[in-house]
């Protein structure tokens, strides 16, 4: 072999060598910047083994073409489909394609536990096929599933106030299967949110559960202590307020509110805690001494026997801004024969505020 052959080996060698000692030297530093760029979210995780396998040809193509934003978008349309047939298994699979494709993207964790937690659960509670025992089976199931996804998204996105408020509103939703418990230790999670709907849900759920007053207590205190004048305007608020002023286990030096420092108004004060006695009856809200405020206020301000609880039990919330107003007009609407419109609105159509929102 001529000597020139025998150079053209030697430099191709030194090079193969020189590029795998460079690539060895490089390979741990770019695999920490990589880690480094997906700490901060400014790359995308790598996607796991076990969702290459549920991934179509289109997805896989998008994923490895640095499409995953538009397949995401994209194969929401499909869980849609599986939304409208039921088919809620065909739909778990494609929100763990499409949140493996934009795990930092807080919609599509909050739809995916949205679509099990509620529309699922809901659809196994009501399906007739089903016995009875099987229907809260797999409605369970369906809740347990949508809390996982929810927790699921919380590994990627552990600053979202979102998620865990979702995961306290299923769990408290008294139209499934509520537990107060679970329910409150995601609210606690909100406590501090700048949301102020988010910060109130903690000591809501809590002022639910039996053993907990003393705690409820703290709470209200907590929120009226920072930007107490925007929970002020709830009327649940106002209402745990003086009830959880009234226990009787309260601590010494404990502050308790009174009637008179909260409202201005009165019969304004009489309408939320009438309300809030019916909210407390069905809800299971702390109570305290809130009869004897009902009492007291009734004497003061002269509240006719057909607004009285205790009189005349209904189940009704008083719906007029206005009510004394309303009800002599009423009253002389009667008297004339003018049959005028109930002022007491119907439960849904109240103008009392739903705190299971606020």
């Amino acid at each position: 072999m001529p000597m020139s052959g025998f150079k053209t080996i030697r430099n191709v060698i030194v090079i193969a060598g020189t590029l795998a000692a460079t690539g060895y030297w490089r390979l741990p530093v770019e695999q920490k910047f990589t880690e480094d760029l997906r700490e901060r979210k400014v790359m995308q995780p790598q996607i796991e083994v076990g969702t290459w396998g549920e991934m179509g040809q289109t997805s896989l193509a998008g994923a490895v073409g640095g499409l995953r934003t538009v397949m995401a978008s994209m194969l929401t349309l499909a869980a849609h489909s599986h939304f409208e047939e039921n088919e809620w298994y065909d739909l778990e699979k494609d929100y763990e394609v499409i949140t493996a494709l934009e795990p930092y993207n807080e919609f599509y964790w909050d739809h995916g536990g949205w679509h099990l937690g509620y529309n699922a659960a809901s659809w196994a509670r009501h399906y007739e096929e089903y016995s009875p025992t099987r229907r809260r089976i797999e409605e369970r199931h369906f809740l347990e599933k949508g809390d996982a996804f929810y927790r699921r998204g919380l590994k990627f996105i552990p600053e979202s106030n979102r998620l865990w408020f979702e995961i306290g509103a299923m769990w408290s939703n008294e139209y499934k299967r509520p537990d107060l418990e679970r329910a409150a230790e995601a609210f606690a999670m909100v406590r501090n949110s700048p949301n102020p709907v988010f910060r109130r849900r903690f000591l809501i759920t809590i002022a639910k559960i039996p053993g907990r007053e003393i705690e409820a207590y703290d709470e209200v205190m907590r929120l009226l202590g920072a930007g107490g004048r925007f929970h002020l305007m709830t009327p649940t608020f106002r209402c745990l307020l003086l009830v959880l002023s009234s226990n009787p286990d309260l601590r010494a030096g404990d502050l308790r509110a009174e009637v008179g420092q909260v409202y201005d108004d009165k019969d304004k004060a009489y309408q939320d805690l009438y309300n809030y006695r019916i909210r407390a009856l069905k809800e299971g809200f702390y109570r305290g001494k809130l009869d004897e405020m009902l009492r007291e206020l009734i004497v003061e301000i002269e509240v006719p026997d057909e607004l009285n609880p205790f009189l005349n039990p209904r189940v009704r919330p008083i719906g007029a801004a206005k009510w004394r107003e309303a009800y002599e007009r009423r009253k002389a609407a009667e008297a004339a024969k003018e049959g005028p419109d109930w002022f007491l609105k119907k439960p849904e159509e109240s103008e009392i505020e739903d705190e299971t929102g606020s």
